[in-house]
């Protein structure tokens, strides 16, 4: 699944001759030229930056033509591998970026160029701040949800029942081979479970399969008879994924008309079908993948394959230029690797993670990444859904292919495991089923965000080489709050404070360097004088309730007492759990999820910390414990009663008291 192909084209290229001596150069460029000469060829870093910038500066004023043109882009070029060398990243980018707009659009940069490219996306800094209540982006596709993300795991998972809450199910076909009875059963599960399926259809022989893909038709109609036994069920069909990859290479015209034939032949047949093109996140050096696109009615989603590892291709001495150009290795980051396709087609198209993966384990070594791949897989799921509200379907490939030098299970280290489980509850995953909805969105703080008197803030930060370590907000210049868990979101309490103020973020990294984000925020009033009764009497909270949301959220361990229930916390899972009676009620921060004796339910809004104080929404407590709930609009008052029992303990008759 995870094939690289020939391996990264070495950038960093030699300097180009000095030119005949017919071009007029400026006589300072001579001793500025010398001196950078002599600094190359001693790979004195800190020279090259110094006379490469003369010499730029020296030729800024002299006669334009090919040979000015060639001399600012080798030294660019050379700039900008030094910049980096010393670890300047950003003024590498910035190096990288004066190249291209002088190199674009001639042939004889396009190597230069090309690598360029990749080396800003992973270089250039960047800080950006998200809150909620964003606008969905909505295309209108076949299967798409209007707001949200499926997600799930292959359909051998041994968390495929684990995850009571999940929405998709991936499963494989081998183009050609007999459909597999698996599959059938998968569909099957489906259907029972209300989940949608993403049915990846291979082709084991990859661009042979392709040559005379209409002699095939006898066996698409199998599959399409399957898909139609069970029309109910929503179907991305997924056909020759990462073909930009492919060993047995094709050329683009074969594979376009081969995927608009198979296209065409589901979607005369198959109403529950939806057609997925899906290359690698990253296609070979000498592919461009867009030449491979059928056309935009032919594909109702864009897939992409995005895996982490911790080296390229498990390799611990892998190239340093590979992993940049193929977003892998110890600085791999999932929103610049999905950026370049979501850029390209997120416009016009729906985006699916179709696979994805974190490597925990070395094979060939046994070397131990799970450190690594914990935290990439939190930035998976909570960076994507984040930043690319494009994104629409996320599916995990939870199996290990023999031979592959890096392990990505989950099901087999319980670390990844738990952090994928507990993260996969964030607000903006459709839990429980295709059928349900979120309503939650992020959106981009800019300047003159509206925001309530309480609300969420989230952080993206990137700088090369390392990694955030904590997120410090402050409002007007005072401290509110800070996080150390990725995505880094903490909830801010304006207070009465209303109009344009001033939000910053400053990100510490672990190099010990800081990024800051300042933004003027438009507050606005959302605090209530909102009471809660518990049999009949007022409860005394030392953080007052709040609206969040258009729901009533209150200190959890307040209401818990109150309402006579046992209440404990584990501050390691972020859970909060009260009993009352036969109901055991489970809460975890900034999950979507309640469990009630052990089954979930699914909450339209989530706990939250605000001024250090845990806050659940009252009616899902109250009425998970057993209670009845009432609201009085006229006093803004939160009506709790308790009930007992009939019978009993266990029976589900209830009386009000």
């Amino acid at each position: 699944m995870k094939k690289w192909g020939v391996f990264f084209v070495a950038l960093c290229m030699l300097l180009s001759a000095v030119p005949a001596l017919a071009y007029d150069y400026p006589n300072a460029f001579w001793a500025a030229n010398a001196g950078y000469e002599a600094a190359v060829s001693a790979k004195d870093y800190a020279g090259i930056i110094n006379y490469g910038n003369q010499v730029i500066s020296v030729m800024q004023s002299a006669a334009d033509g090919a040979e000015k043109q060639n001399i600012l882009i080798t030294r660019y070029n050379e700039l900008g591998y030094a910049y980096a060398a010393l670890g300047d990243y950003d003024s590498s980018a910035d190096a990288f970026s004066q190249l291209i707009s002088l190199a674009e659009g001639n042939a004889q940069y396009a190597e230069y160029i090309k690598g360029a490219k990749a080396r800003i996306l992973q270089y250039k800094s960047r800080i950006s701040l998200y809150t909620d209540g964003g606008t969905p982006v909505y295309y209108g596709a076949k299967n798409e949800k209007q707001n949200g993300v499926l997600y799930g795991v292959t359909s051998n998972s041994y968390l495929l029942d684990d995850l009571k809450t999940k929405s998709l199910i991936l499963t494989y076909q081998e183009l050609g081979h007999d459909l597999l009875p698996f599959n059938t059963h998968i569909l099957k599960k489906a259907k029972d479970e209300g989940l949608a399926v993403e049915f990846a259809l291979n082709c084991p022989n990859e661009g042979a399969d392709l040559l005379n893909i209409q002699s095939f038709e006898p066996y698409l109609s199998q599959i399409s008879g399957a898909l139609k036994t069970y029309s109910s069920v929503p179907v991305y069909l997924r056909f020759a994924a990462e073909f930009d990859v492919w060993t047995n290479e094709t050329d683009p015209e074969t594979f376009k008309n081969a995927f608009r034939y198979v296209s065409n032949y589901f979607k005369q047949r198959n109403e529950n079908a939806a057609i997925v093109w899906s290359p690698n996140q990253v296609s070979k050096w000498t592919i461009n993948v867009n030449d491979f696109y059928p056309g935009d009615e032919y594909v109702d989603f864009v897939g992409m394959s995005l895996y982490a590892q911790p080296y390229f291709g498990g390799d611990k001495n892998a190239d340093e230029g590979n992993e940049i150009f193929f977003r892998t290795g110890l600085n791999s980051n999932p929103v610049l690797a999905a950026e370049n396709l979501i850029k390209e087609y997120g416009n016009r198209k729906p985006i699916m993670i179709s696979e994805s993966g974190c490597g925990h384990k070395i094979v060939s070594t046994g070397e131990d990444t799970t450190a690594f791949a914990v935290r990439r897989l939190k930035e998976y799921l909570s960076y994507l859904p984040m930043v690319y509200p494009e994104i629409k379907v996320m599916a995990y490939f939870d199996q290990y292919i023999g031979g592959e030098n890096t392990d990505f299970r989950l099901s087999d280290n319980d670390e990844l495991k738990n952090a994928y489980t507990s993260f996969v509850q964030n607000a903006r995953f459709v839990q429980g089923g295709y059928g349900n909805n979120t309503d939650f969105c992020y959106r981009k703080i800019e300047e003159g965000t509206a925001v309530g008197s309480v609300f969420p803030v989230s952080c993206y930060a990137h700088k090369y080489g390392a990694e955030v370590q904590s997120v410090t907000y402050y409002l007007d210049g005072a401290y509110v709050d800070a996080s150390s868990e990725v995505p880094y979101t903490v909830y801010l309490d304006a207070g009465d404070l209303t109009g344009v103020h001033t939000l910053k973020a400053v990100a510490l990294f672990s190099n010990g360097q800081t990024l800051t984000r300042e933004s003027a925020i438009s507050v606005y009033n959302t605090n209530e004088n909102i009471s809660v009764e518990a049999n009949g009497s007022k409860i005394a909270f030392d953080q007052p309730p709040i609206i969040y949301n258009d729901r009533t959220l209150v200190p959890m361990r307040k209401i818990f007492e109150a309402l006579g229930a046992s209440v404990s916390w584990n501050d390691a899972a972020q859970t909060a759990t009260g009993v009352l009676g036969d109901r055991t009620v489970s809460l975890k921060i900034g999950s979507s999820v309640m469990e009630i004796n052990g089954e979930p339910t699914i909450l339209d809004t989530a706990p939250i910390v605000v001024n250090g104080r845990t806050l659940v929404p009252a009616r899902a407590v109250a009425e998970g414990l057993g209670c009845l709930v009432d609201w009085q609009d006229e006093t803004n008052t939160v009506v709790i009663s308790k009930k007992h029992f009939l019978g009993q303990t266990g029976q589900s008759s209830f009386q009000a008291m």
